[in-house]
C-alpha cells in the first residue's frame, strides 16, 4: 500500500506543477519561473585501497582473505574439548587436535577505479500566485551507471540479484514519500511548499529541508533533519553544507516578527530517518554480510511528527539564537534482529537456534561445506569467516567485538545457553573450557580479545560463515540549543574588521547510541559545541575578497559520525579504548574560496583533522565562463590512524571528483 502511495502522492505533485503552468495562461496574478540543469558527476578512485565492505573482508587489509587463514582455536584445549564432545559425542579426558586448523575466505572485492559514474537532472519551478503568496518545487531526478565491478551474489540467494543502489524500504521500496525509485535511480522531490507571508507572519507548508545552523563540516544546531547519503555519500563540496544530502518532509514551518528585533519560529514535521548508502553499493560503510532491516525498524516509527521551536534576535552587538527541539532522532541505533533460519532447529545441540541472530551461509555442520545454507543469506564463503573477521569488522564499524558476544549471550537466550552450557562448564570437574573466566549469573562470558578469539573460531569452525540482520530504532529526545553571533569592526583592510565569531551549542539529556547491537541502548547526557571565525579579507587589490573560515567542534560522548566513544578503538586483537577519559571527541575545519578577478574560476580548500588521529583534505577549482555552464573538480583525501578515528570506514576514500 505504502508503494502505491509514494506513485499516487508523485503524480499528484507533477498534476499540480501541470496544472500551475496552465493556470499561468489564464491567470494573470500568477507567474511562474522554471530553470534547471543537467550535470554529469564523476569520482575516480586515486588511491591504494578500495571499499574493504564490498563483497569482500573489513579485514582485507590485514590478510582477512586467502586459502589459510588461521584459527585461534586450533590447539586451544577447551576448544578441541568441546569439538570431540559436540561432533563426535565422546568427551575423551585428552581431546585431540581435530578442529580445523584455518579458514578460507575467498577476495570477491574488483579492482575498482570509478567509484561514481551518475548522470543528475534537476528543474525547480518558482511560482508567484499573489504578493502574499509564493510557491517552490524541485525535481531531481539521478541515475547511477553501472560502472562498479561488483561481486553479485547469485539470484537463488536471498540477498542475491542486481546490486542496489537506491531501494530502501522506508515508504514503499524508496526512502521518502514523494520519491520513485530502483537499483540504478531516483526520482524525487525535495521541496514542494507554498509560502504565505504577510505583515509579521510568514507560513511554509509541503515537502521541505529545514536548515538550522551554519556550520561547515559539523552539524550542530543543524538538527531538524537527517541526511540521505545514497547518491555520494557525504562527500560533495564540503561548503555546500549538506544542501543535497539534507532529507526533505512534509512540514509545517510558522515565523512571526514580535518586533524590529526579534522572531519566534516553529515548526511540525513528518519523522523522515537518515538514509545510508545501500550495502554492496560503491560508498557502503556496513559490511556486505549483514542487512539493515528498514523494512521493519522504520514501521515503528512512520507516524511520528518532529517539532521544534526557535528565537531569534539581537542584543546590542550580538545575534543570539534559542532552540528547542524534539524528535526521534533520525540517525538509528541499531540492535540484533533474530535469523529465523528454522532449518537448524532440529540438530541435536541448535533447538531454537532460529531464535538469535545469526543466518549459516553454508551447510558445514551437516558436513557440506561447498553448498549453500537453507535460508542462507548471500552462499558460501561470503560472511563473516573468523575471529579477525569478526574483531576489524567490529572495530572497524565502531563496535566492541568482544563485548557483543556478551551482548549476544544477554539478549538471546539460546547464544547465552549455548555458551554457558558448552563453552563455559566444565563436562567434569578439571575439564577445559573455552571461556574460563565466564560468569554467566553477571552477564560475562568472555572477558578479553584472546577468549573472543577462540570462542569466535570455534562457533564459525562448527557453523561455517553468517551474516546477520541489524534493526533501526530512533529513539526520541529533546534538544535544546544556543548560539551567538558577533561581528568585529576595526580599521578597514584589516583581519580584525568584519571578522564574524560565531558559536554554537546543544544538550541532549538521555540521548541514545548503539550498544553493541544490544536491545538496550546506551544512554547519556550529551553536549555539543562549536566556535567559529569568519571572514572575508582581501588579499590583493587585484583580487576580489577571499572567504575564510575555521571551526572547532567538541562532543562529549560521541564522534563526528554519532559512534559513542567508549566503543571505538578496538583492533583484530583487542577491545575498545574508549574515549570519554580523554575528555570526548574534538575537531577542527579550515576553509577557504578564493574567486578570479573576472569571476570565471573559484579555488577553495577545506580541510578537516579529527584529534582521535584522521582527516580530510578537499582543494578544488570551478569554472564557470558562462551562465550556462558550470565545472567543478575537487580532490577527497583521507587517512586514519586506527580504528579510533571518526574517518576509519571510509578513509580508503581518495578520489578525484568531477561534474
Amino acid at each position: 500500500m505504502k508503494a502505491i502511495n509514494n506513485k499516487v502522492m508523485l503524480s499528484a505533485a507533477v498534476i499540480f506543477l501541470l496544472g500551475g503552468l496552465s493556470v499561468s495562461g489564464v491567470a494573470s496574478a500568477f507567474d511562474i519561473k522554471v530553470a534547471g540543469f543537467i550535470r554529469q558527476e564523476m569520482a575516480y578512485n586515486i588511491g591504494s585501497k578500495d571499499n574493504p565492505w564490498l563483497r569482500g573482508s573489513p579485514d582485507i587489509y590485514k590478510g582477512g582473505v586467502g586459502d589459510s587463514l588461521p584459527s585461534a582455536a586450533s590447539g586451544h584445549p577447551g576448544a578441541e574439548f568441546f569439538w570431540d564432545c559436540f561432533t563426535t559425542g565422546t568427551c575423551a579426558d585428552i581431546p585431540g587436535n581435530d578442529l580445523p586448523a584455518s579458514f578460507y575466505k575467498p577476495n570477491l572485492n574488483q579492482d575498482n577505479k570509478w567509484n561514481l559514474m551518475a548522470t543528475r537532472a534537476e528543474v525547480d519551478f518558482k511560482m508567484r500566485f499573489t504578493d502574499n503568496l509564493t510557491g517552490f518545487a524541485k525535481v531531481r531526478g539521478y541515475f547511477q551507471h553501472d560502472v562498479q565491478d561488483e561481486y553479485t551474489v547469485p539470484a537463488e540467494f536471498r540477498d542475491g540479484g542486481d546490486d542496489n543502489h537506491f531501494k530502501v524500504s522506508n515508504h514503499g521500496k524508496c526512502a521518502s514519500i514523494l520519491e520513485i525509485c530502483d537499483d540504478n535511480f531516483m526520482i524525487d522531490l525535495p521541496s514542494l511548499y507554498l509560502d504565505y507571508q504577510k505583515g509579521p507572519l510568514w507560513v511554509r507548508i509541503g515537502q521541505q529541508q529545514i536548515a538550522w545552523g551554519e556550520a561547515i563540516f559539523f552539524r550542530v544546531m543543524d538538527v531538524p533533519n537527517g541526511l540521505d547519503l545514497r547518491r555520494h555519500s557525504f562527500l560533495d563540496l564540503a561548503s555546500e553544507e549538506y544542501a543535497d544530502e539534507r532529507v526533505g518532509a512534509p512540514a509545517v514551518r510558522v515565523s512571526y516578527n514580535l518586533n524590529q528585533n526579534w522572531e519566534i519560529e516553529a515548526f511540525a514535521q513528518m519523522f523522515q530517518p537518515t538514509v545510508h548508502p545501500r550495502v554492496g553499493s560503491p560508498y557502503a560503510f556496513i559490511n556486505s554480510p549483514y542487512v539493515i532491516r528498514n523494512d521493519i525498524g522504520f514501521d515503528g516509527f512512520d507516524d511520528y511528527i518532529n517539532g521544534g521551536l526557535r528565537l531569534r534576535g539581537r542584543v546590542k552587538d550580538w545575534d543570539l539564537q534559542f532552540m528547542a527541539v524534539t524528535r526521534h532522532n533520525p540517525d538509528p541505533v541499531f540492535k540484533w534482529g533474530v535469523s529465523n533460519q528454522t532449518f537448524y532447529d532440529a540438530i541435536p545441540g541448535l533447538a531454537g537456534f532460529s531464535t538469535q541472530p545469526f543466518k549459516i551461509n553454508s551447510n558445514r555442520i551437516i558436513g557440506d561445506p561447498l553448498s549453500p545454507s537453507v535460508g542462507g543469506k548471500e552462499g558460501p564463503f561470503n560472511g563473516t569467516t573468523n575471529s579477525t573477521d569478526w574483531m576489524v569488522g567490529a572495530a572497524m564499524s565502531g563496535l566492541d567485538g568482544v563485548e557483543t558476544l556478551n551482548v549476544l549471550a544477554r539478549d538471546f537466550p539460546f547464544v547465552g545457553e549455548f555458551f554457558t552450557n558448552f563453552f563455559a562448564t566444565p563436562v567434569f570437574p578439571g575439564a577445559p573450557v573455552v571461556m574460563p573466566n565466564a560468569d554467566p549469573a553477571n552477564g560475562v562470558w568472555v572477558t578479553n580479545a584472546e577468549e573472543a578469539a577462540v570462542a569466535i573460531d570455534t562457533f564459525l569452525s562448527l557453523l561455517g560463515d553468517v551474516g546477520a540482520d541489524f534493526i533501526p530504532t530512533y529513539p526520541s529526545e529533546n534538544i535544546f540549543g544556543f548560539a551567538a553571533t558577533y561581528v568585529f569592526f576595526s580599521e578597514p583592510d584589516t583581519w580584525l574588521d568584519q571578522l564574524v565569531f560565531r558559536f554554537e551549542t546543544t544538550y541532549t539529556p538521555n540521548k541514545k547510541w548503539t550498544n553493541n547491537g544490544a536491545k538496550k541502548p546506551i544512554e547519556e547526557d550529551e553536549y555539543v559545541w562549536v566556535v567559529g571565525l569568519e571572514k572575508y579579507h582581501r588579499l590583493s587589490q587585484n583580487f576580489p575578497a577571499t572567504y575564510f573560515s575555521f571551526q572547532w567542534m567538541h562532543k562529549s560522548e560521541s564522534d563526528f559520525v554519532g559512534h559513542h566513544l567508549s566503543t571505538l578503538g578496538g583492533d583484530i586483537d583487542k577491545g575498545p579504548s574508549g574515549g570519554e577519559e580523554d575528555g570526548g571527541w574534538d575537531a577542527v575545519a579550515f576553509a577557504f574560496t578564493q574567486p578570479s578577478p573576472t569571476l570565471k574560476w573559484r579555488f577553495g580548500f577545506s580541510f578537516l583533522y579529527d584529534f582521535n588521529g584522521s582527516w580530510l583534505s578537499q582543494p578544488s577549482v570551478t569554472y564557470k565562463p558562462n551562465s550556462e555552464w558550470t565545472v567543478d573538480m575537487f580532490v577527497t583525501v583521507m587517512d586514519s590512524k586506527d580504528y579510533a578515528a571518526a574517518l576509519t570506514p571510509i578513509d580508503w576514500t581518495d578520489e578525484v571528483t568531477l561534474r
